[in-house]
């Protein structure tokens, strides 16, 4: 991880008040990516879009280098300025206010210079799966098929209207926009490299803005997804068989190791794997009296070695001198490479570090790596130098007489990289300073991608860690993770990673400030969030060191993992949908505990009913957590 913004899936979610159910999931730069009822979220995608003269379509939201849009502090607010390709500038101000109806985002655009074009138009694209088959109806004229063949051509209407109200084949499900002023609307069936949609555009302006002007679109957007209550699902746990062994969840401490919300996760969630950093552009310049953020990263190890937490240190900058091209690139750059004539006194500068925290603090790290070095972030390795790189650190740190092992990749993200670990897992004198295999999860992957580092380690016969277990990438950036939706994520993230990957232990990005699972108030006072809740089901409910048992679940919507430890399960079900039952078969006859936690309820236990022949039927709320405790007696 790194903080400044790299491309990544658009999954990024906003905070609301407490008080009230999200209606929708926004970006970063506050686009909307998801509308949200009980019944789960239905992916849609906003935009801004200038329509130059000549037709060219330019998006004013889109990702580009730089800070992106700027939030008005906690509220659903963002302002982002943009500038055409002729060189006119404009403000673009984005606001959703959320009720219980649904939300009215509303676009204001103001020309800060004069900006000439033939439209600016606010785009929302609506999946085409969920509406094929359905209907189409602008104010109150006659319905229009959503055909499965396309028309004529690709614009399904076209007309100036104050409202669009788009049906899905199944009656339960419709999507109503109503627009102030009265709008140019135009329905697209799309289909192009960028995706297949039905794409609504309304326009905010059209013809020239002068500088100074402004022009105002204001959207309510009421999603309604009502599906009939759908048959108990079928889910079985076989405490027979024994898919791997997990140790636990843990988490990063990299940065901000001063904070009260750093102090508050290592006292409140149970860790059992932890990451940090080596800051070595610090320690080169403070070895002889550390600084506070040394000290703290110092305490922090300190305090992992006194729980017996095993953790991995990472480094993400070199002092300017130890690179190939010294002082001539910014600290953010990529992939800067070490320089072979100082390989010495860096080996010196990593073993100085991790002999003063032993002999300090009494702390050693259980593994070392240079931070996504795959892609640069930001030490670049290619295959081969990452292979070298571990057989001089490995060397090094046993000559030291450290029990510190190297990290073969702990590579981003787990798309089809595995493959940069595959020179050093070939070469046996690399082998054998190896003491885990690693990648981060940013983005998500195909159960074919997790497995093959699931099976890079199982091969190696070494423990596999996710070391930064992370949804988005960008998310950080106007604290764009902080909602329950993004939770939910999260935890199906989690839940994926179990099924398909098959880690020892995972790290999520962070238990700090940054990705923050509570809110800080100035005085220091901590509000845990819903996300808090959703992890303390994970780190505090799942037995340590335990089995991971096979697990299977007839709905794709629903995702169970089982683990046991003696005589301790936890069984973890994640429904992201509709409120609806559950029969688990399988289970041992025991007294079974539930922890379950909704958006508006976290982390509520009760007794659940006893087992008929190996069987519990549960009830789960909608886009919810459930979690089943017990302790069942050993035969």
């Amino acid at each position: 991880m790194r903080p400044i913004m790299r491309p990544s899936l658009a999954l990024i979610l906003l905070c609301l008040p407490a008080a009230c159910v999200e209606k929708a999931a926004y970006d970063s730069n506050g686009r909307i990516t998801a509308v949200i009822s009980d019944a789960g979220a239905l992916g849609v995608a906003s935009n801004l879009v200038a329509v130059l003269p000549g037709g060219k379509r330019v998006p004013l939201l889109a990702k580009r280098d730089g800070p992106g849009a700027t939030r008005q502090g906690r509220d659903l607010a963002w302002s982002l300025p943009f500038t055409l390709p002729d060189s006119g500038r404009g403000l673009a101000v984005l606001k959703s206010e959320e009720d219980a109806a649904g939300l009215r985002y509303t676009v204001t655009v103001t020309a800060e210079s004069t900006l000439e074009f033939e439209a600016i138009e606010f785009v929302l694209d609506l999946p085409r799966a969920a509406f094929v088959k359905g209907a189409l109806t602008a104010d109150a004229a006659p319905a229009m098929p959503f055909a499965t063949v396309r028309a004529a051509g690709p614009i399904l209407f076209h007309g100036e209207i104050a409202a669009l109200h788009a049906a899905g084949a199944a009656a339960d499900l419709a999507l109503d926009l109503t627009f102030a002023p009265r709008a140019s609307v135009s329905v697209i069936d799309r289909w192009d490299n960028g995706g297949r949609s039905y794409q609504v555009r309304a326009s905010v302006a059209r013809g020239v803005l002068q500088s100074g002007a402004s022009a105002t679109l204001a959207t309510a957007i009421r999603f309604t997804n009502q599906p009939p209550p759908a048959a108990p699902a079928r889910l079985t746990v076989d405490p027979a068989r024994t898919r791997f062994r997990f140790d636990g969840f843990g988490a990063n401490y990299c940065w901000n190791n001063q904070s009260p919300v750093s102090a508050y996760t290592m006292s409140n969630l149970k860790i059992a794997w932890a990451r940090t950093e080596m800051k070595a552009q610090q320690w080169d310049k403070q070895r002889d009296k550390p600084g506070a953020e040394l000290r703290a990263d110092f305490e922090t190890m300190r305090r992992l070695q006194q729980k017996n937490v095993p953790f991995v240190i990472s480094i993400w900058w070199l002092p300017e001198r130890f690179y190939t091209d010294p002082y001539e690139r910014p600290r953010a750059a990529h992939f800067r490479s070490i320089d072979p004539a100082r390989w010495d006194e860096l080996l010196d500068l990593i073993g100085g570090y991790l002999v003063y925290a032993k002999r300090e603090y009494g702390a050693e790290p259980t593994l070392f790596s240079f931070n996504e070095a795959n892609i640069g972030i930001y030490i670049g390795l290619t295959p081969q130098s990452h292979t070298e790189a571990i057989k001089r650190i490995g060397a090094h740190f046993e000559k030291l007489g450290l029990k510190t092992k190297m990290l073969l990749g702990d590579a981003t993200g787990p798309r089809d990289t595995h493959r940069f670990a595959l020179d050093a897992a070939s070469d046996p004198e690399a082998l054998r300073y190896v003491g885990a295999v690693a990648f981060h999860s940013w983005g998500g992957g195909t159960p074919e991608q997790y497995a093959a580092w699931g099976d890079l380690a199982e091969w190696l016969n070494l423990p596999l860690l996710v070391t930064e277990l992370g949804v988005d990438a960008d998310a950080y950036h106007n604290r764009a993770y902080d909602s329950y939706q993004y939770g939910l994520e999260e935890a199906r993230m989690t839940q994926q990673l179990l099924l398909w990957a098959r880690p020892q232990g995972t790290q999520f990005w962070q238990f700090t400030n940054d990705y923050a699972l509570v809110h800080s108030a100035p005085d220091g006072t901590i509000q845990p969030t819903a996300r808090f809740w959703l992890m303390k089901h994970f780190t505090d409910l799942t037995p340590p060191h335990s089995e991971v048992l096979a697990a299977d679940s007839s709905d794709a919507g629903l995702l169970i993992t089982a683990f046991r430890a003696q005589s301790s399960y936890a069984i973890h079900i994640l429904n992201s949908g509709a409120a609806r039952a559950a029969d688990i078969a399988g289970l041992p006859d025991g007294a079974w505990q539930i922890t379950e936690t909704t958006e508006s309820a976290q982390y509520k236990q009760r007794a659940a009913p006893a087992p008929a022949i190996h069987t519990l039927h549960v009830d789960l709320p909608a886009r919810s957590l459930v979690t089943l405790t017990g302790e069942v007696a050993q035969r």
